[in-house]
């Protein structure tokens, strides 16, 4: 009993080092103060689209990662054209997998990374290669939006998003989101995103 909860907490302290080891960029953007307009101009692509998968495993070097797939309604950058498959893999199984032999292998996504589901609309604001075949949205959940009745928001319920930006050049409707709080409406979100992103 003694020798299992060891072999566990090892499995799990390797687990966490190999996340601060493999991806320290993306766990550093987690304690960056970052508005919308930061998010636009540190990603690589902007995704909207609908989940089309959630899947684990290991790599060919034993890295444990969980591979979502993205049917691209647009792309905000240009890059993926609408219906295209947008996949990238993040750091971390969906949940703990056996191993066999009684062993169990605990390296989840760390927290404060995104959380994903098959099926529901999102806006992913993806990070620029990473390295090592793995990849995250732009400050880990702040970057992944969940877009459901009409609203927009992301993990942290849109906390700080609009922190320190004016609201010239705006529409009335686009500068009115700077000081709404929580979720906001979806079309004049990515309306403002796409007029971020215009001058890029």
């Amino acid at each position: 009993m003694r020798h299992g909860h060891m072999l566990r907490t090892m499995v799990l302290s390797a687990a966490i080092a190999g996340s601060l080891a493999l991806a320290p960029q993306a766990l550093a953007q987690k304690h960056l103060k970052q508005n919308l307009q930061d998010m636009v101009s540190a990603s690589a692509n902007i995704i909207a689209g609908q989940v089309l998968s959630v899947t684990d495993g290991f790599d060919n070097k034993n890295r444990p990662y969980t591979e979502i797939t993205i049917k691209v309604g647009q792309d905000v950058k240009g890059k993926y054209a609408e219906g295209a498959n947008y996949s990238f893999r993040q750091f971390g199984l969906l949940k703990p997998k056996s191993m066999g032999n009684g062993k169990v292998y605990l390296g989840v996504s760390p927290e404060g990374f995104a959380k994903w589901q098959v099926g529901e609309q999102v806006i992913a604001f993806m990070n620029p290669s990473l390295g090592g075949g793995l990849n995250s949205t732009v400050g880990l959940e702040q970057g992944k939006f969940v877009v459901s009745n009409g609203k927009v928001q992301n993990q942290l319920g849109n906390l700080g998003l609009f922190e320190d930006m004016t609201a010239q050049g705006l529409s009335p409707e686009e500068a009115n989101l700077l000081t709404t709080n929580g979720a906001v409406d979806s079309a004049t979100f990515m309306g403002l995103v796409g007029k971020l992103a215009g001058g890029q």
